[in-house]
């Protein structure tokens, strides 16, 4: 048995209108409903960086980051295209800069910072080691300091290998030794895979170089670990310049070289970044 032939008839504009107007229900509407749509929470107040904000980077990368802190106002407004425009001068400048890198500890690997570059452009996914190289040669060319964030629930999707502890927030690592830095340089907090960049939202916010001293000790309580530089030299060497330290005790003769080169290697940075405190007059840039 076949199944008959629809047939459709076709109906004029005034003859729907007829039948709506006899519709019983025609009357009635929907009940209003509010919506707003809530942005995410980028405060960094929780961090402890009052007055910044994370500024999420499109498309993630650590030329992108840079892109941004050029001039955070435009990168927020720039359209797709001017975004892509900027990243290629950038990678095309930045390629032309390596020889910069001649007289720097990343002087034997120039040609891979070249590279990496290249592959940041095409957003390749790198290293852990890869971003370190990259941003410290970032840093070198357009003189700049990171103080990069590695979320420790990051690791945990990222690399199903790493074992992930609920009571450690992450680490803190420097894009290089942070005894080295100077006040007059730039100082910006990024993700350490370049996915935001700590903006200052405002005009009150203290600048990086004069928050560092405080806000490292205060993200450390909270649960994270800093990378701390660590120093040369002989353990003799360190025991006699940990002694002249207000916190030095007696045990501490005890401790192995590594645990005391790292603990010179805090006390030499936070003494560092107090000193950023000070008024300019009172100091010159090391």
């Amino acid at each position: 048995m076949t199944t008959p032939v629809k047939k459709y008839q076709n109906v004029s504009y005034k003859e729907l209108i007829a039948y709506s107007e006899q519709n019983p229900n025609r009357e009635r509407t929907l009940v209003s409903v509010s919506h707003s749509s809530l942005a995410p929470d980028t405060s960094l107040d929780k961090l402890g960086l009052q007055g910044y904000t994370a500024s999420t980077i499109t498309p993630s990368g650590i030329l992108s980051i840079l892109a941004c802190i050029t001039d955070p106002h435009y990168y927020a407004l720039a359209p797709k295209h001017a975004r892509t425009q900027l990243l290629i001068d950038l990678s095309t400048s930045l390629q032309q800069q390596t020889d910069r890198l001649a007289h720097s500890s990343l002087a034997r690997k120039r040609r891979k910072i070249h590279d990496l570059i290249g592959a940041a452009y095409n957003g390749a996914s790198f290293q852990d080691k890869e971003y370190m190289e990259l941003f410290h040669a970032i840093g070198i060319m357009r003189d700049l300091q990171f103080v990069l964030m590695k979320e420790a629930v990051q690791d945990k999707i990222e690399d199903h290998e790493v074992q992930y502890d609920s009571a450690l927030k992450g680490e803190i690592l420097f894009s290089s030794d942070p005894t080295t830095w100077k006040r007059s340089t730039p100082t910006w907090v990024v993700d350490y895979r370049a996915h935001w960049v700590a903006i200052p939202t405002e005009q009150h916010s203290v600048p990086m170089n004069q928050w560092l001293h405080q806000w490292l000790p205060t993200i450390e309580q909270k649960g994270w670990t800093i990378q701390w530089p660590t120093m040369e030299g002989t353990k003799i060497e360190m025991l006699e310049k940990l002694m002249m330290c207000p916190d030095w005790k007696e045990t501490d003769r005890k401790l192995t070289k590594d645990i005391l080169s790292v603990r010179l290697g805090r006390i030499y940075t936070t003494r560092l970044f107090t000193k950023w405190t000070k008024p300019s007059s009172d100091l010159l840039d090391e």
